[in-house]
């Protein structure tokens, strides 16, 4: 069993815009141009959350690591909304998810772990306490995947 009406009532959605190039020679939108499509829906998010553009200023954070499942086609023309949320606070780490849905129907779920670095020495470095009380207002379960 999915929990994705439960993660619709914590997560944030954001509306993206498929272009008609976004669309391989299969008849559905290329799989990496989809990660750019939650990557810009990521961006959104944290716009919301903290009133700024990552990396503009404030906190510097880089991509730790990435697990991506396609479970179903993605393709132009139906309405495409990716809900971001926060499923892992770690001490220097958090995890993003993003599940991308159409029509209503989960078609494929991001985690990505973001590291906070040090500006100056580029090592990890704890969160500050406001910005895990951000993190903590946008965290909830991971995702999880039923079968079809």
């Amino acid at each position: 069993m999915s929990n994705f009406d439960h993660i619709k009532t914590l997560a944030t959605p954001i509306d993206v815009q498929l272009r008609w190039s976004d669309q391989d020679v299969n008849g559905h939108v290329n799989n990496a141009r989809i990660l750019t499509l939650l990557e810009e829906a990521r961006i959104r998010a944290t716009k919301q959350w903290m009133d700024a553009v990552p990396g503009s200023s404030g906190l510097r954070r880089v991509v730790r690591a990435l697990n991506t499942s396609f479970d179903r086609e993605v393709h132009y023309g139906k309405e495409t909304t990716v809900w971001v949320w926060v499923p892992k606070i770690g001490r220097t780490s958090f995890v993003f998810a993003h599940l991308l849905s159409q029509n209503d129907h989960p078609c494929v779920y991001l985690e990505i772990t973001m590291v906070v670095t040090d500006a100056d020495t580029g090592r990890p470095k704890p969160h500050d306490a406001a910005y895990r009380q951000i993190l903590e207002v946008h965290a909830g379960p991971a995702f999880s995947h039923s079968p079809d």
